[in-house]
């Protein structure tokens, strides 16, 4: 999963700094909006073939989020 996020970041990278012809570059909006429901449809793919490795990774997930958050009393926004 982490290889997929390194990879969306450098390929976005990339394609944000090339030259385009006649200055047609692509809208950066569209391309994370396509990047979102293909990651999207992937998780649900992958979700559907093994309910309980996805359970697993929703845990993770979980426990990643309530880590990175502030704690009560320590600031933030």
């Amino acid at each position: 999963m982490f290889f997929l996020l390194r990879l969306a970041f450098w390929l976005g990278l990339t394609f944000a700094m090339m030259d385009w012809p006649d200055g047609a570059a692509p809208d950066p909006a569209a391309l994370a909006q396509a990047a979102a429901q293909a990651a999207a449809q992937d998780i649900a793919s992958r979700c559907a073939a093994a309910p309980q490795a996805c359970l697993e990774g929703a845990s993770k997930l979980e426990s990643l989020r309530k880590a990175a958050s502030p704690a009560p009393g320590r600031g933030g926004n």
